[in-house]
């Protein structure tokens, strides 16, 4: 299906689905294409909502970071409330976060929270963090973990282990899980823990990022297929890490995937492609958008 199929879908009257949604975006990114010399890319908003229409797409999750704060993300999102939901970030084993989570959804509106264990060296299952899962379950919040390796020195695999999650997510049946970048590149310990565990969801934003390279759609078929073969398709979200990927390029390679299929056996259904633009993130929305 075509990025052209996918803008006739824009259609409310035409589309069964929900939004088009793309869960994983920033304001401002390094990109890392050559690790010792990464460069930062930052967009407007106005150039921001022209890459979402291009995409055909309707609504983009905003992510705070240790570039852009919560509070400016939340004035990022007021500019087009109606395009944009707004994710906040702490350090959940810093005292007090528990309290700054709820902080930041009722003064600043935002919906979300995105955690940093690998950049900001904490291990997700420290119980220092807990009350930050209790506060974010007990309001609906969705907590958001950059679960893929970096390629800074200091920035350490062993805090994006899938079993670390596993413990949490365990500990907390009712908190909404997003894993960021399949968990790259242990993707498919996390897809299993995905599906173990209902509250367990995964964005496909990064790994496959150079849309330009053949490689990377082959690993994106190969990725997809693992977790055609695990049960967990519909656990999957779309994702681009906006602005370092553009929706359009990123779209037009997710639905070019069989490409690599040479048995039909083999491929991914076009119906479970598109249900990770708009079926499947539903449960990680406000009720408002449904």
């Amino acid at each position: 299906m075509s990025v052209q199929s996918l803008r006739q879908r824009t259609d409310p009257k035409a589309r069964s689905g929900g939004p088009r949604v793309d869960y994983h975006c920033h304001i401002s990114i390094a990109e890392y294409s050559d690790p010792e010399n990464p460069t930062l890319v930052s967009v407007t908003v106005e150039e921001f909502l022209a890459d979402l229409d291009e995409g055909g797409i309707d609504v983009a999750i905003v992510l705070s970071d240790d570039r852009t704060s919560p509070v400016q993300v939340a004035a990022f999102v007021e500019k087009a409330p109606d395009r944009f939901i707004g994710f906040g970030h702490v350090n959940p084993v810093e005292e007090g976060s528990d309290e700054e989570v709820l902080r930041q959804r009722e003064e600043l509106g935002l919906f979300g929270l995105k955690l940093y264990p690998t950049s900001e060296g904490y291990r997700v299952d420290d119980e220092r963090a807990y009350g930050v899962y209790e506060a974010a379950a007990s309001i609906g919040m969705p907590v958001m973990f950059h679960h893929a390796g970096m390629p800074s020195p200091g920035d350490l695999l062993k805090h994006s282990d899938p079993a670390l999650i596993d413990e949490v997510a365990a500990s907390f049946p009712e908190l909404k899980i997003v894993l960021a970048h399949l968990g790259y590149p242990r993707v498919d310990e996390t897809l299993y823990v995905a599906r173990k565990h209902r509250n367990v969801w995964c964005d496909i934003s990064w790994p496959y990022g150079d849309v330009n390279h053949s490689s990377y759609l082959y690993m994106l078929w190969r990725d997809l297929l693992t977790a055609t073969n695990l049960g967990v398709m519909n656990k999957l979200v779309f994702g681009t890490d906006y602005p370092g990927v553009r929706q359009r390029p990123y779209l037009d390679m997710l639905m070019s995937v069989n490409r690599y299929a040479v048995h039909e056996e083999l491929r991914i259904s076009e119906a479970s492609l598109m249900a990770m633009v708009d079926v499947n993130v539903k449960p990680l929305l406000p009720p408002e958008l449904l």
